[in-house]
């Protein structure tokens, strides 16, 4: 490990009094932001300490869940993935080693069974040199230059916030998936990776309808995870929590691990029924739901249990 030198006296021989006072005016203000870090912090455990805490559905609720579908004429369909091909996909796909924290981080097998499962089902491999793939909602994900260098085909990265990696490419585009600038009927494919929850409001069913216009006909988009509870729910991160950001018949959760989050909405059969079957069936589409049964034997970090196909 480097030893880094603060000694007053060694820092104004390096850097001289313009250098040392700017390294101390820096060093002062990194000290007051840990501070007020550290104070909000505390504010907001004590301002929240009654706020009931999210937590994942169990494997029963999970079971739960799926009967409750199956209730009200949901079908859900058993779906297995096969580790060789997943194996296969991570070696054509090299992500970047810093993607989701790493190769070592906690949701690296995740993120890329996500996108995995967005390419096996829309079939990405046989799209033609004309055939338009959108990645919805795609925030910092290097997929879309993955897939162009690859194949050459003409796929696209759309959010409301490109990162700044990728603000030089013209296939990166800050837009709102709900308003998109892509013409009627020009898009084979789409996918969302673990971004569909964050669709506040009524744009979880405005993007439905922006699907049914951007859609070939026969087009497809894939939502991997489509998360879902025993009940009608979201979460919110402590700077959102209690100011609205979620459905009014939603309940609400905090969740006290990351930052950033406005609302994170979980569907129960009930709201599935009336915000995506129903709506789908009036924009004249089809689905299916798919529930991954072996994601325990590719991986313990795994969590994704649902899966939403849309076809126009």
């Amino acid at each position: 490990m480097n030893h880094i030198d603060l000694n007053p006296v060694s820092v104004l021989k390096r850097h001289g009094i313009k250098g040392a006072l700017h390294i101390a005016r820096a060093m002062a203000a990194e000290m007051m932001r840990w501070k007020l870090e550290a104070f909000r912090c505390r504010l907001e455990a004590f301002k929240f300490r009654n706020a009931q805490v999210y937590a994942n559905p169990t494997a029963d609720e999970l079971i739960a869940v799926e009967e409750d579908m199956g209730s009200r004429g949901v079908v859900v369909n058993d779906f297995w993935i096969d580790g060789t091909s997943f194996d296969k996909f991570k070696a054509e796909f090299p992500f970047p080693v810093h993607y989701h924290g790493g190769c070592d981080g906690s949701v690296w097998e995740e993120k890329l069974l996500e996108h995995f499962l967005a390419f096996h089902l829309l079939t990405l491999h046989e799209f033609g040199e004309n055939d338009v793939y959108v990645d919805i909602a795609a925030g910092g994900s290097p997929w879309v230059r993955m897939l162009r260098e690859k194949y050459g085909r003409p796929a696209f990265a759309i959010d409301l916030h490109i990162a700044d990696e990728f603000t030089g490419y013209d296939f990166y585009r800050r837009e709102d998936a709900t308003k998109s600038s892509f013409a009627d009927g020009s898009v084979r494919g789409g996918s969302l990776q673990c971004a569909y929850e964050m669709f506040s409001g009524t744009d979880d069913v405005d993007l439905l309808r922006e699907l049914a216009r951007i859609l070939a006909p026969g087009g497809k988009a894939v939502i991997v995870p489509f998360y879902m509870h025993t009940h009608y729910c979201c979460y919110a991160t402590p700077e959102y929590y209690g100011k609205g950001c979620g459905d009014i018949d939603a309940k609400e959760y905090i969740r006290w691990d990351c930052r950033g989050v406005p609302s994170s909405r979980k569907y129960d059969a009930v709201k599935f029924k009336e915000r995506i079957v129903d709506n789908l069936a009036d924009l004249g589409m089809s689905y299916r739901l798919f529930a991954l049964r072996n994601a325990r034997e590719l991986s313990s970090a795994i969590y994704c249990h649902f899966i939403l196909e849309i076809t126009r």
